[in-house]
């Protein structure tokens, strides 16, 4: 899991999961917060997804989440 903040303050938890088909999804809740967004992580299994989360810096998880939609409608 790693935390960041996103371009309004607000504090996020990104993590990895690992979906089905094959799929490694990234998984985003805004803390203090119901918001949980996901997005699909291009890796080639959860480790290297994890390894990539990992590596990841801000302006790269805020382009992630930007690019996130609602778990529950999306």
């Amino acid at each position: 899991m790693h935390s960041f903040e996103d371009e309004h303050g607000q504090t996020w938890q990104a993590a990895v999961l690992d979906a089905s088909y094959g799929r490694v999804m990234l998984i985003f809740s805004r803390l203090g917060s119901t918001d949980v967004l996901k997005g699909d992580l291009y890796a080639a299994d959860l480790a290297e997804a994890r390894e990539m989360l990992a590596a990841m810096d801000e302006a790269e998880l805020r382009t992630h989440l930007a690019q996130a939609v609602p778990v529950d409608g999306g």
